[in-house]
Formats: structure tokens, C-alpha cells, sequence
């Protein structure tokens, strides 16, 4: 953290955490993921795309993302039963592209199917979970891959500022 009297307080957490995409059709089950993230205090922002479609062209930097440029997302929430390309499809090409290949994908579905979860594993995913998500089950998988999720991140950064300002005015 840099504190100035002529420049503002730059803090590391105060950078927006890495995001989560989220594969999935249904705006209730999107919603309740949400939810779960945030009971978990997972800050890290959550985007979601309905479509395989869509979400290449936003992991690829092309269609209506072209402007944007490629995404890379900290983690992959993948809901198998979409409409258009399905999850296992989207899996396929994404785990075959060198450009997305290494993106940890967590696949899910509201069955315990075991020939999907297992041809999902042997597409490469890092884990499996049952809908709906829970927060913890998602720490877990977190913990596993070591990945940083953002925990109270907005919460800890406001703080952080508000803490360094403070301090600034006080040695004013």
C-alpha cells in the first residue's frame, strides 16, 4: 500500500478479484448461486452466460465480445443440461483450445448420473457438484485447486482505504 499527500491510497485488494463464470440457463438456479457465493463471502463478482455459444465468444474475445477481448476467468461453473451446445460439448472444445485449456472447470448438475460425472472427469474437470451449489462444497474445490478466492474482498479493500485516508489526515 502507497499513502501520498499528493496521491490517493493504491491498494492490492482493492483491484477487482478475478471472476467466476458461470454456465447456466436458469436465472433461479444463477440466482441461488449467488447467493451461495455471497453466504460463503466469496467476492469474487460472478458472471453468467446461458449459452456455450456465448460463453466462447466471451473466453475467445470474438462475436459481440470481440471488443472486449479474451476473458480469462479465475474458475468455470458449468451447468451440463444447456440448450444449443451442451455443457459436455462446450467442455470438449474449451479443454481442447490452448488458449482456455488450463481454465479450472467445476461441471454441475441436479443428477448423480455417474457416466456424465465420469465422462466430464475424463474431459478434465476439476470437480463435480450437485445443484444447488453450496458455499462451503465451493470453498473445498477452491481450497483443492489453490485457488485465491476473494474473500469479504470489497469489504476488506473499503476498509483498508478508509483505514490508510485516516491515517494520512491525522499526520496532516
Amino acid at each position: 500500500m502507497r499513502v501520498s499527500k499528493n496521491h490517493p491510497v493504491v491498494s492490492a485488494a482493492a483491484k477487482r478479484p478475478a471472476e467466476i463464470l458461470m454456465l447456466e440457463d436458469s436465472a433461479t438456479d444463477a440466482e441461488l448461486a449467488h447467493r451461495a457465493l455471497q453466504r460463503g463471502r466469496i467476492g469474487n463478482p460472478l458472471k453468467v452466460i446461458s449459452s456455450g455459444e456465448q460463453a466462447l465468444d466471451y473466453l475467445l474475445g470474438t462475436g459481440e465480445f470481440a471488443k472486449r477481448g479474451p476473458a480469462r476467468p479465475l474458475l468455470i461453473l458449468l451447468d451440463l443440461q444447456l440448450p444449443g451446445m451442451s455443457g459436455l460439448d462446450f467442455l470438449r472444445k474449451i479443454k481442447s483450445d490452448e488458449r482456455t485449456w488450463s481454465i479450472p472447470v467445476v461441471s454441475l448438475s441436479m443428477t448423480t448420473s455417474a457416466p456424465a460425472i465420469v465422462m466430464c472427469l475424463r474431459l478434465g474437470v476439476a470437480e463435480h457438484m450437485i445443484k444447488p451449489i453450496d458455499a462451503a462444497a465451493l470453498g473445498r474445490v477452491a481450497t483443492k485447486l489453490k485457488l485465491n478466492l476473494s474473500k469479504r474482498a470489497a469489504t476488506v479493500a473499503a476498509a483498508e482505504v478508509k483505514s490508510a485516508n485516516n491515517s494520512v489526515k491525522a499526520g496532516r
